[in-house]
């Protein structure tokens, strides 16, 4: 029997590379609650990491105080490569408007973008706005009389909505709601005029002929809506989608944040996930290690920008 020194034990037990190994559990946290299109996300991502030979993955729901309190628990996490969290746009604009027990850049390692959701601006089928520009002028000719709702504050839908009253040059009151379906059915009801809104709380009414779509505001046109406009092309000098990525525990060393980074991009990649997520209007936009760096950097400047013109809170 050959037997190996005391000391050389140790040192490869407490080496970086034997401990930078990825543990055999991996935990994603999602800062929503279940149900929502974030959370089967990461459960379709769990289901393809554990089934294409990476580790057992646990889907956890820590929703609350905007996604504060579930992207907490990954910054706090053991920088092992046990903990992902996904994030989303309010992981920059909760930080644009108050001090947060983590920083959005320095306490996380950034993992990859990994899908887009499209934003759509609707109104009732019933009302009088056939366009986008009929928005825009019955907006500009009563200043504050139409209103905009969506889920809200501080969320993606109100930055759609404060950027689009700003490079539409009009003046329209926000509402916010506590999540999109009050928001959809208030328009329905006729209590506010306009709503923001991911394509996929909307695509049901768009569907059924109740709401009709008058703008997107990603860079390009949305496959399944051909004849609806861009903001860009409605000479609005801005497009933003509602974005969700994966980001790791900060320090977590680099041979397991580059394995988190291949299953994330093998599921990724995976043409019955892509399908699955098509189906909730989720659009892969993989961007991974430096690119989701630069990508946050470019969103976080925007956001804050139009945080402090609008003057959004986050209650």
């Amino acid at each position: 029997m050959r037997f190996i020194p005391v000391a050389l034990l140790v040192v490869a037990l407490f080496s970086p590379v034997a401990s930078a190994q990825t543990p055999p559990l991996l935990k994603i946290v999602v800062p929503f609650p279940p149900g929502g299109a974030v959370d089967i996300l990461a459960r379709l991502m769990g289901e393809n990491i554990a089934r294409e030979g990476g580790p057992s993955v646990v889907v956890e729901n820590r929703p609350g105080a905007s996604a504060i309190i579930g992207t907490e628990a990954v910054s706090r996490a053991a920088p092992d490569g046990g903990a992902v969290g996904v994030v989303a746009p309010s992981f920059l604009i909760t930080a644009a408007i108050r001090k947060l027990p983590y920083d959005p850049f320095k306490s996380f390692e950034h993992v990859c973008r990994v899908v887009d959701s499209p934003q759509v601006v609707a109104v009732n089928a019933a009302s009088p706005y056939k366009s986008f520009d009929d928005l825009v002028a019955a907006a500009r000719a009563k200043p504050g009389a139409l209103m905009v709702g969506a889920n809200g504050p501080a969320t993606t839908q109100h930055v759609v909505a404060e950027m689009v009253k700003k490079a539409s040059k009009s003046d329209m009151t926000f509402v916010p709601f506590n999540g999109a379906a009050p928001s959809v059915t208030a328009l329905l009801g006729n209590q506010i005029h306009v709503v923001v809104a991911n394509y996929s709380e909307v695509k049901p009414f768009t569907d059924s002929g109740a709401v009709r779509l008058l703008l997107v505001t990603s860079p390009q046109r949305i496959a399944a809506l051909p004849d609806v406009p861009t903001a860009r092309e409605k000479g609005l000098d801005f497009d933003i989608t509602n974005w969700f990525g994966i980001v790791a525990t900060g320090k977590t060393p680099k041979p397991a944040l580059e394995a988190i980074t291949g299953y994330v991009k093998k599921a990724m990649a995976d043409a019955a996930m892509v399908e699955k997520l098509s189906q909730i209007q989720l659009i892969p936009s993989v961007l991974c290690g430096e690119a989701f760096v630069a990508f946050l950097k470019e969103q976080n400047d925007i956001y804050a920008a139009i945080v402090h013109e609008a003057g959004i809170k986050d209650e």
